[in-house]
């Protein structure tokens, strides 16, 4: 019951989306999170309810899709697992993917506007944070291995070892023209 309030309540938050979930109206289909799993009816207003019909599309989400999303949301969506009505499944995943948590206007009802900003941004900054960190780790390394180690080439050895070779695919087809003629000589 708690999953369709908490879609529900995304839902409302983004009109559009609830517009386009309410062209399903009727249809059947079955969430199943790592934390919880519900078959759920699109109603015509485009929100959702509880049902226990049986579901026509599945929708599997496992839990490294929640942390995929948060860095790469293609990757991510390559991760769930369909089975049922491809279609409504489809279109039902566009419209949960479209889904945004709005916090900071969720958190101004209880906390008034100033302080549910500020609230939004230093979590925001928290969760950024080791992306930010992992990314320039890596760019570290890199440097590292390439310019102190010199493991890894540079930029501009790579571009001149690639013109090289394409100088010699491009003398090879001309040496194999000229042998040719030769032959028919």
């Amino acid at each position: 019951m708690w999953l369709a309030g908490i879609l529900n309540h995304l839902l409302v938050q983004a009109p559009a989306l609830q517009q386009e979930l309410a062209a399903l109206c009727g249809r059947t289909l079955r969430l199943e999170l790592p934390v919880a799993s519900a078959t759920l009816v699109v109603t015509e207003s485009g929100l959702l309810a509880e049902s226990h019909a049986e579901a026509e599309a599945i929708l599997q989400m496992p839990a490294r899709f929640f942390v995929t999303r948060f860095a790469d949301r293609q990757a991510a969506s390559r991760q769930v697992r369909i089975s049922g009505d491809a279609e409504l499944a489809g279109k039902a995943g566009n419209v949960l993917a479209g889904l945004q948590w709005d916090a900071a206007e969720d958190l101004s009802l209880l906390l008034g506007d100033i302080l549910a900003h500020r609230v939004s941004r230093v979590a925001t900054s928290l969760v950024s944070a080791p992306k930010e960190m992992g990314e320039r780790m890596a760019l570290t390394v890199v440097e590292y291995m390439r310019d102190e180690r010199k493991i890894l080439p540079q930029k501009q050895h790579v571009a001149a070892f690639c013109d090289d070779v394409d100088a010699l695919r491009d003398d090879i087809a001309r040496l194999e023209k000229r042998l040719q003629r030769l032959e028919r000589v």
